[in-house]
């Protein structure tokens, strides 16, 4: 059993760790890297806000967890509560296909899903990147910082660099690696395996390009004249119109993709009300579907027909009960998911109260369903859709990578509060 801490003289244990316990009564960051909490960490000590301590944290992860799924070129989705105002939102920096892509493409190719993930073929799913436009935005309309300031810690990591540590030494040395970065990113293979290697652990990695491109967009702010957000405005144009856009469509086109310059013209981040139920007395906010959000509100809603104190945290009746309601909600989201701006989605009757009575008797207490069990019909009430069988498993990758690769997919996330109560969380990938 890990060795335990105690900390505040409370019943809270952690397990022993190298990595200190910050503490602090006016501002609150977690993030996957040490570095990337530091860099929102100065904006809140300089005077910064949470917003802009997150667009900080953002732009941070991007230099500093290029094996977390994440890139400048990634897309992002955020949840942002403005204390002055109370206003809860969604931000989606979610990237869109290119408008030169259709389904009779795909099919042309043979294919009946479009390739995802590492592989040969994943310039077949390149979408615009949102997650700098989201940012901006972000900045623009909560923040108080110029893009310089938020950008500075990003850019003393790349040009200056941070150490080389253990995950990402582990996954750029797995079998597979090296061969997805001689597919992408441009010039990665270079960066990641200078001299044809893995650079060791606590060896400084050093990414001057990556500073270039961040230091473009605080020179397109620098020649911006007028306020603060023209600044902001300026940055995006250069990244979404620009000297970055044309080198994003360059490599683009160098390798087969979709994305022409009017695609990335045409993109704007965007904020919106968010979807919600409550749950043991907490109101719980997610984005739309356009992200798969809505299935923890679907399983919460069931969980509260369920006495999961009673069955004791974590123990098998309480692990069984949770996987068998989140398969349930798996299966609706195959069945009913998609961008309400392209497909109807039944969203209130997914979380319907009625809903989730009928589909959680479906759960065995004694038996784990094989796979995804059936969808349910959400506008009739009933708990299974007759008719609607989906797969036991997932189809297969069109170019199979390494074992490892496919099991760490994921990405990083931060969360950022400040003295004044505002709060952010995002979680940017690809």
């Amino acid at each position: 059993m890990a060795r335990g801490v105690e900390v505040e003289h409370t019943d809270v244990n952690q397990a022993a760790t190298t990595r200190p316990v910050a503490q602090g009564t006016r501002g609150m960051v977690t993030s996957g890297h040490a570095l990337t909490t530091m860099a929102a960490v100065r904006m809140l000590l300089s005077g910064g806000n949470a917003f802009d301590a997150a667009v900080a944290a953002g732009f941070a992860a991007a230099v500093l967890e290029p094996t977390a799924s994440y890139t400048l070129a990634a897309e992002g989705v955020g949840m942002v509560y403005h204390a002055a105002s109370g206003e809860m939102l969604a931000l989606s920096g979610q990237g869109v296909a290119p408008r030169g892509q259709t389904v009779a493409y795909f099919r042309d190719l043979g294919l009946d899903r479009i390739p995802t993930g590492p592989g040969d073929r994943a310039h077949l799913s390149f979408t615009v990147p949102g997650v700098v436009d989201a940012y901006l935005l972000l900045l623009s309309t909560y923040g108080t910082k110029p893009v310089r300031e938020v950008l500075e810690p990003a850019i003393d990591y790349a040009e200056h660099g941070f150490p080389m540590y253990e995950y990402m030494h582990r996954m750029l040395s797995v079998a597979g690696a090296r061969e997805q970065f001689d597919c992408y990113p441009p010039g990665g293979t270079a960066v990641f395996y200078p001299d044809g290697a893995v650079p060791p652990v606590n060896s400084l990695l050093v990414q001057p390009q990556l500073g270039h491109t961040l230091r473009v967009l605080v020179d397109a702010e620098r020649a911006a004249s007028g306020a603060r957000r023209a600044g902001i405005e300026a940055a995006r144009r250069v990244f979404y119109e620009g000297e970055i856009a044309h080198h994003i469509i360059d490599f683009s086109q160098q390798v087969g993709g979709f994305l022409q310059l009017d695609d990335l013209a045409a993109y704007r981040a965007k904020f919106e009300a968010p979807i919600s139920t409550t749950f043991a007395g907490y109101d719980i906010c997610t984005q739309n579907t356009w992200t798969q959000a809505a299935v923890l509100l679907q399983a919460l809603n069931m969980l509260e027909h369920v006495d999961l104190r009673a069955m004791g945290h974590n123990s098998p009746a309480y692990i069984h009960t949770v996987t068998e309601v989140l398969k349930l909600a798996f299966a609706d989201r195959e069945c009913y998911y998609g961008d309400p701006d392209f497909a109807t989605v039944p969203i209130e009757a997914l979380l319907s109260r009625d809903y989730a009575r009928a589909r959680v008797q479906l759960v065995d207490a004694d038996r784990a369903s094989p796979g995804l069990p059936a969808p349910g019909d959400p506008l009739t009430g009933q708990a299974i859709r007759e008719g609607v069988v989906l797969p036991l498993m997932p189809a297969p990758a069109a170019a199979p990578v390494a074992s490892e690769l496919a099991a760490e997919e994921g990405t990083t996330h931060f969360s950022v509060v400040d003295g004044e109560g505002n709060m952010v969380c995002i979680t940017p990938s690809g």
